[in-house]
């Protein structure tokens, strides 16, 4: 990164060859702005490690930050374990266009969760919601690893954490999970 584009390690695992493969998010459009004021433009990016050369890409538009003064903080976003050409985002914008995610709920603007696939390394992605119109934001997804390999490619669980964030001392949220058979369209499952 640079002054103008500031990076944050999101999420990391490792292939099917132990190499290295991350999501960061880049602050945009904020050089030489005081704290609190930056932060309106986030996206994610893709980097992988093919055992001699990093390949890098966008991924998808983050939104803005979550609260003034963690400028840098996003939705978060997670990589799938044992596939990562399968990821989790968080995000109140968009993924491809930026354009802001307004409810239809409430007419306001809410962090949602999608699923994004690539079949090119990374280089392109195709997203499915997740999460819709809802009346709270949805952040900071996660993918257990799984432990136990019976049904292990049977079943997905994504875990989220789902309601108000206004600082990392100042939050009303619940744990979300959802567990849904691999074979089933990704929005399929049940919240719990």
């Amino acid at each position: 990164g640079d002054a103008q584009h500031v990076p944050w390690i999101v999420d990391l695992v490792l292939d099917h060859n132990d190499y290295p493969v991350s999501i960061y998010s880049v602050q945009y459009n904020s050089e030489g702005l005081p704290v609190g004021q930056g932060g309106d433009d986030l996206r994610y990016r893709y980097a992988r490690w093919d055992g001699s050369t990093w390949h890098n890409y966008p991924l998808a538009y983050a939104g803005c930050r979550l609260y003034a003064g963690e400028d840098d903080y996003s939705g978060l976003a997670a990589i799938e374990p044992d596939d990562p050409s399968i990821v989790y985002i968080s995000t109140n914008s968009d993924p491809v266009t930026g354009n802001p995610l307004i409810s239809h709920s409430d007419e306001q603007r809410h962090y949602e969760l999608f699923c994004g696939k690539t079949n090119d390394g990374g280089q392109t992605w195709t997203w499915t919601a997740l999460t819709s119109n809802s009346t709270k934001d949805n952040l900071r997804p996660m993918r257990p690893r799984r432990t136990n390999k019976k049904n292990s490619d049977r079943y997905r669980t994504l875990v989220w954490l789902r309601g108000r964030y206004l600082a990392y001392t100042d939050y009303l949220q619940e744990i979300v999970a959802r567990i849904w058979e691999t074979n089933n369209n990704e929005k399929d499952g049940e919240d719990k």
